[in-house]
């Protein structure tokens, strides 16, 4: 595990693919399913074509024009284009920093339900945006559909927003990025420790380079 851990943080985080418009019929991370590497638990690769699906960071590829879901449970990595995603607690999260004790992995997930509060867009009267967000949002399950009809219809939904979560992953812990998820690891008596650590390195919580300075401290627990 850390062997692996240590080698997939090797590798140079690439730029994002393309702009992300991911609507509530096509809740995907990128525009269109792009050419990516599966890494294997044995260490075998294969070639897809890849998208990371927004309802809960799932692995999705294309079989014959139809759209799949990979298991995660034999996979050691993904890379897409040039950006590279771990599995992380059964969910796809990107890279976004690293050194040589760990990374920074980020969560994208869409936020349906307030895709599903707007109202009005596409200049559509607040009855129809309604009834369209909620048959789109209900029906966003794009497995075992040709891909080209999905593709079709992402502008027949509503626009989805789109929400980031930074995680801290090491060879032995994989924790959410925040003050309160790592305090609750830190035992009673080392908290005041804790406290000074924060107050000496003053943590940027939304910048994963600074973020990995948290590594340090938390691989002590």
């Amino acid at each position: 595990m850390k062997r692996f851990i240590l080698a997939l943080c090797a590798i140079v985080c690439g730029h994002v693919l393309s702009a992300q418009n991911p609507t509530t019929t096509y809740p995907y991370l990128y525009d269109r399913f792009v050419e990516g590497k599966v890494v294997l638990d044995n260490g075998e690769t294969e070639a897809r074509k890849l998208n990371v699906h927004l309802r809960a960071d799932a692995l999705h590829y294309i079989d014959k024009d139809v759209i799949k879901q990979a298991f995660l449970n034999n996979l050691k990595a993904v890379e897409i284009g040039s950006d590279v995603f771990l599995p992380v607690n059964g969910r796809m999260l990107k890279l976004a920093a690293k050194n040589d004790r760990g990374c920074v992995a980020e969560q994208i997930v869409g936020n349906f339900e307030e895709a599903r509060a707007g109202e009005g867009a596409y200049g559509l009267s607040s009855t129809t945006a309604a009834t369209m967000k909620l048959t789109s949002v209900q029906t966003d399950s794009q497995i075992n559909q040709n891909y080209m009809n999905i593709l079709n219809e992402k502008d027949h939904g509503m626009e989805l927003p789109v929400e980031s979560t930074f995680w801290i992953v090491t060879p032995s812990v994989r924790v959410e990025a925040s003050r309160k998820a790592i305090g609750e690891l830190v035992p009673a008596e080392r908290q005041d420790e804790w406290k000074s650590f924060l107050k000496a390195n003053r943590i940027k919580w939304k910048e994963p380079q600074s973020l990995l300075s948290l590594i340090s401290f938390i691989e002590t627990l």
